[in-house]
C-alpha cells in the first residue's frame, strides 16, 4: 500500500486500532462492494476517462500474467467493502473475471468476516 499502490492513509489507519484479519482467500467478486470509480454513488469518485485508462492498463497486465496482489476489503456490516485495490477490481469486472484474492478485515472478530464469507 505504501509502494506502487500509493494508499498511505489506509496503511496508517490500519495500524490504530486491533485489527482481525482472513486470508488471502478467493471470494467472489459478487460478494465485494467497489468504493471507487466514476459512478456518482461511489464513496470516491473518479474522473470517467482517468478511471477507464487505469483499469484498462491494470487489464493489459493481468492478461499478460501479472501475479496481482489480493485485494483489502473491510466488512462492514455483513457488506466487504474494498479499501484497497478498486482499480484491479474494475479490471477484474471488465474482464468478467468471477473470482479474486482478497484479505478481509474487521475490527471486532475473525467469527464476524467468516459469517459474511459464508453467506
Amino acid at each position: 500500500m505504501n509502494g506502487e499502490g500509493d494508499n498511505i492513509g489506509l496503511s496508517e489507519g490500519l495500524k490504530n486500532h486491533k485489527r482481525h484479519w482472513v486470508g488471502p482467500i478467493e471470494i467472489e467478486l459478487s460478494s465485494l462492494e467497489r468504493v471507487v470509480g466514476p459512478e456518482l454513488h461511489m464513496e470516491y469518485i473518479e474522473n470517467e476517462e482517468w478511471w477507464d485508462y487505469n483499469i484498462n492498463q491494470i487489464c493489459k497486465r493481468i492478461e499478460g500474467g501479472w501475479d496481482m496482489p489480493p485485494l483489502i476489503a473491510e466488512n462492514r456490516n455483513g457488506v466487504l467493502s474494498v479499501r484497497d485495490g478498486n482499480h484491479r477490481f474494475g479490471a477484474l469486472e471488465r474482464l468478467k473475471r468471477d473470482k479474486c484474492h482478497v484479505i478481509v478485515w474487521d475490527d471486532c472478530s475473525v467469527e464476524n468476516i467468516m459469517k459474511v464469507i459464508r453467506k
